[in-house]
């Protein structure tokens, strides 16, 4: 295959040259590579697939055989194994810039626009003459609607290539959509002007400001909505979208707790307030906020899951399960979706596994995949009530189940390197720990599995980097 297209939807496609690579290697990793090498001239991926695996088998540390296998996964269709392989050669070869560029396009295709944004601006870092890394910068910002950044990115190409005519176009484009925003806003402060005292036009003016992520100046009119009326709902519902859309988890939690002493009538504005004490670590009184958007509201489906979750968290499992048994009656009722009704399934054996009930977890886990076939969580589920019991062969099959179904969860990769770890199968236990980490590495846990398994193969110095790692990151996520 010559070259890749990006993923991206975007009115002018701009091709990443990308390729097969073979390095010198133990001689049955270069037979595979060559085998999927040639495969890959017929394109026949799915040889090409197959031969790969035995070359990472061969040689579980080389970045390129990664690189290989995620790239014919790419062109399989299978984006989320390709994402997960990407991500393992990058950790492997951090310097392995192909795998960055074509981890930025797969995210595009899966509209994960900020983690695009990430890679490709660590590509960047690797290489910042190239253009059409700056031009997949681009697009990734103006995916996201941030066009001045978007704009900037595409000048950066165009100092380093005048011809690169995708970067020329997309340029234009967006300095038509950041002149059409600033119009916008200038005519609304034109509306405002005329009529000051009509909080309204202040609200589509706040409104206008937070799509452009200009917080200050939306926070700054939104203040000014309270201003002329201290108990003005609209003025505390623009500042609460700003302060959601700021991700500012205290400020957010206090304004909704303000709404609600408004509108204690407002069961949407109850669950979010049961959301943002969730997040600040505060279960009790997310659990009255959900109760109470519940009573005011009983067919609020996403207040009841959230009940039980926040229940689960809390180690109130009595609640969790009278509360994912109503959900599961709702669904069978009809009154669910059918993603609803699996994950309900799916919370009522999480349920059972933290209170040891492991059968009826198991039962509850087999319930759930003979309606939903290769559910990732079924199989997650069933998988720990297995490790539960011990039975060791089958929560590993069943991990192996969830991450085929699901690539992208980190967790799943963890809790089968622990798995791994305690049948002292410890060199598979520590690449899929490291998978782990490469695809989460705020995941504390993964390192925390990680040092247990360098403890036990006696590499002590290993374990206590490692144990510092997870110490460092739980103290950030404290803070």
């Amino acid at each position: 295959m010559d070259e890749m297209q990006d993923g991206r939807n975007t009115d002018n496609q701009n091709p990443i040259p990308v390729h097969f690579v073979d390095r010198n290697a133990r001689d049955d990793e270069q037979t595979w590579t060559d085998r999927g090498n040639a495969a890959v001239q017929r394109e026949d991926y799915e040889s090409a697939a197959e031969a790969f695996e035995h070359a990472v088998e061969a040689n579980a540390g080389d970045a390129r055989a990664r690189y290989n296998l995620a790239l014919a996964r790419q062109f399989l269709g299978d984006p989320e194994g390709a994402v997960a392989g990407y991500r393992r050669a990058i950790d492997l070869d951090p310097q392995l810039l192909d795998a960055y560029i074509n981890l930025g396009n797969v995210y595009g295709e899966l509209e994960l626009n900020r983690e695009s944004l990430e890679i490709f601006q660590m590509a960047q870092d690797l290489a910042p003459d190239n253009d059409e890394i700056c031009l997949s910068v681009g697009d990734a910002y103006r995916a996201q609607n941030l066009f001045e950044d978007a704009s900037q990115a595409y000048r950066q190409a165009l100092i380093l290539n005048p011809e690169n005519a995708g970067a020329a176009d997309n340029l234009r484009d967006v300095r038509e959509r950041i002149n059409d925003q600033l119009r916008r806003v200038m005519d609304q402060e034109r509306r405002v002007d005329d009529d000051p005292a009509d909080a309204s036009r202040y609200a589509e003016l706040a409104s206008l400001y937070l799509d452009m992520r200009r917080y200050d100046d939306a926070l700054s009119t939104a203040n000014q909505m309270l201003t002329l009326d201290l108990d003005s709902r609209a003025g505390y519902d623009m500042l609460a979208s700003v302060y959601e859309q700021m991700n500012d988890r205290d400020q957010a939690a206090d304004t909704y707790a303000r709404i609600v002493s408004l509108d204690p009538n407002d069961a949407e504005a109850w669950e979010h307030l049961g959301t943002w004490r969730s997040l600040q670590g505060r279960n009790d009184e997310a659990i009255d906020a959900y109760a109470r958007a519940i009573e005011l509201d009983p067919q609020r489906i996403t207040s009841r899951f959230s009940l039980a979750e926040t229940y689960l968290e809390a180690e109130r499992f009595d609640d969790a399960l009278s509360t994912y048994r109503g959900l599961i009656e709702s669904g069978e009722a009809g009154q669910l979706q059918s993603d609803d009704l699996a994950a309900a399934y799916a919370g009522l054996a999480d349920t059972y596994n933290s209170m040891e009930r492991y059968h009826d977890a198991i039962q509850t886990a087999q319930t759930l995949l003979e309606r939903y076939e290769d559910d990732p969580e079924g199989y997650y589920q069933l998988a720990a009530a297995y490790d539960g019991l011990a039975n060791y062969d089958e929560a590993i099959t069943n991990y192996q189940n969830a991450i085929e179904s699901d690539p992208l969860n980190a967790d799943y990769y963890n809790d089968l390197a622990d798995t791994l770890r305690e049948v002292k199968r410890y060199d598979e236990a520590l690449d899929v720990v490291q998978q782990a980490i490469s695809m989460d590495p705020s995941l504390v846990l993964a390192y925390e599995t990680l040092a247990q398994i360098y403890t036990e193969t006696n590499r002590p110095d290993e374990a206590a980097e490692a144990q510092s790692q997870a110490e460092t990151l739980r103290s950030l996520n404290e803070d």
